[in-house]
């Protein structure tokens, strides 16, 4: 998993960019920043979800764990 990286600090910048646009008080070139951070936090938490479930399956199979 990527070093550093923390979901939950991340999940929440993307809850205020969220409520940023919902204000509707962003200039254009406000709104392409925050769009542009928006969409590089969510492929991190993505890729960070994907890797969490790629651990999570591998313990289960070390443990024999059926579904």
């Amino acid at each position: 998993m990527k070093k550093g990286f923390d979901f939950a600090k991340a999940y929440q910048r993307l809850e205020e960019i969220t409520r940023d646009f919902e204000s509707g008080k962003l200039s254009l070139e406000a709104g392409l920043e925050k769009f542009e951070e928006g969409l590089g936090l969510a492929k991190e938490c993505k890729e960070y979800l994907k890797q969490t479930e790629n651990k999570i399956t591998e313990i289960k199979k070390k443990f024999d764990v059926k579904e």
